[in-house]
């Protein structure tokens, strides 16, 4: 059982989530899709055009300010028919604008599939940011291959004596 399937969708509110209503300008967005940060207001919502064009459709199992200065939500959805998961959190300075967010997507699969879409159809000055297709091909290969072969970290020899 994958983590949102534990919890009920829901409902469609309409319109971009807080946190990207609220972009500082000198907002940073980090991502497991990006090789490095994206930095600027200008430049995440840039960015995040093409990634939203992506999904297939986005059903909410979370989304919500707790606490002071935290924004956090999570859905699922799909990508050219591949399940992927996605967990945002986001923090809000005192005048509730979003400083930094983090975007976790996964599985290991579907978020080298976003990344190689993204370096497909983002703006040539964001394309290093993101895994060319040979290079997603390639880890999801190995990773396929661990899997298979049940990869484990190497045996550390001084941790022993």
């Amino acid at each position: 059982m994958n983590f949102n399937d534990t919890a009920p969708v829901m409902e469609p509110t309409g319109g971009p989530p807080l946190w990207l209503t609220n972009l500082a300008e000198s907002a940073t967005l980090e991502a497991t899709v990006l090789k490095r940060p994206i930095e600027g207001r200008a430049d995440i919502l840039s960015v995040i055009k093409h990634a939203v064009s992506l999904y297939e459709f986005q059903h909410h199992s979370y989304k919500a300010a707790i606490g002071n200065g935290l924004y956090i939500e999570s859905y699922r959805s799909q990508i050219q028919g591949v399940p992927i998961e996605t967990v945002v959190v986001a923090h809000m300075n005192e005048q509730g604008e979003t400083e930094s967010v983090v975007i976790n997507h996964r599985p290991l699969n579907a978020m080298l599939l976003f990344s190689k879409l993204m370096w497909e159809r983002v703006d040539e000055r964001f394309r290093d940011r993101y895994l060319t297709g040979p290079e997603a091909t390639a880890l999801n290969t190995v990773s396929e291959d661990c899997t298979r072969s049940g990869c484990s970290r190497p045996h550390d020899e001084t941790a022993s004596s």
